[in-house]
């Protein structure tokens, strides 16, 4: 893990439709960590609420925005995407992406 404290936060939350959400889970467990070598990249965390079981949500930290954008805008962020289960399906109106700055530690 890199030391640089994170100065941005990018959180991104989708819920599984299809009742493939196990599936998704264990391709997070499983993925190929592409993400990892990008500039400023610090580190992800994905979390399930234990009440709702097919919600995921996706926590990146980041040296700073300008970094993550510029990540979410290449080729690299779909690149990413190669281990998601075919066929899966997200509850529309769910999916969400807030972006967070660090106040304070």
């Amino acid at each position: 893990m890199r030391t640089s404290a994170p100065a941005f936060v990018a959180m991104s939350k989708f819920v599984v439709a299809n009742g493939d959400a196990d599936a998704v889970k264990d391709a997070f467990r499983r993925r190929p960590g592409l993400v990892d070598r990008e500039p400023g990249f610090l580190r992800l965390e994905v979390w399930c609420p234990l009440d709702l079981p097919d919600e995921i949500w996706l926590v990146t930290y980041w040296i700073d925005a300008a970094h993550f954008d510029r990540w979410h805008r290449s080729h690299r962020y779909h690149e990413s995407h190669v281990g998601i289960p075919k066929g899966l399906k997200l509850v529309r109106g769910e999916t969400l992406l807030r972006r967070f700055d660090r106040i304070c530690t």
